[in-house]
């Protein structure tokens, strides 16, 4: 609802449904503004691994997702991982790319379907996975056991996230 002040400035009500205390007020909402908050903690433990410890790897999430996935799905079609780290297949495309070319993963095509490409690591593919997992459990316990100097809100909401996923 809006309404309109002798002044010209325009206020945006919320509707009645909205209002607190009424039944099934947070189910539009509220449950928008608890997704909303999701997502920005999981932008900011993506962000904050980045930064931390893929960085020196000249990696991103998404490369790092990408090698990982073909290291634990080996060999796996590019689709597979688009699917399965939830972004585009171009996306998982750019990323195979800049991986192949240093050296960390290898690309094949199938001889009975040349449409689909498989990925599979290279030993120092699988090495360089192994030795960013370490770092990103370590850098993620660090976050997790409040030593950073990480939103304390962000942090909470990071707990509960794995907390409850866990159960």
């Amino acid at each position: 609802m809006m309404r309109e002040d002798t002044s010209g400035v325009v206020d945006v009500a919320a509707p009645a449904s909205a209002a607190p205390g009424i039944a099934g007020a947070d189910d539009g909402p509220g449950r928008l503004d608890h997704l909303a908050q999701m997502c920005r903690t999981a932008n900011f433990a993506r962000r904050y691994l980045e930064v931390s410890v893929l960085a020196d790897a000249n990696l991103t999430w998404t490369s790092y997702d990408v090698l990982h996935l073909t290291v634990m799905h080996r060999p796996v079609d590019t689709g597979v991982v688009a699917a399965l780290a939830h972004v585009s297949k171009g996306s998982v495309t750019r990323s195979a790319a800049a991986l192949i070319k240093r050296g960390l993963l290898r690309r094949s095509i199938p001889t009975r379907d040349r449409r689909r490409s498989l990925l599979a690591p290279t030993a120092a593919g699988w090495a360089l996975n192994q030795q960013l997992r370490a770092q990103l459990i370590a850098a993620l316990n660090t976050l997790l056991d409040g030593q950073s100097d990480a939103d304390r809100h962000d942090i909470a909401v990071l707990r509960h996230l794995i907390t409850a996923h866990q159960q």
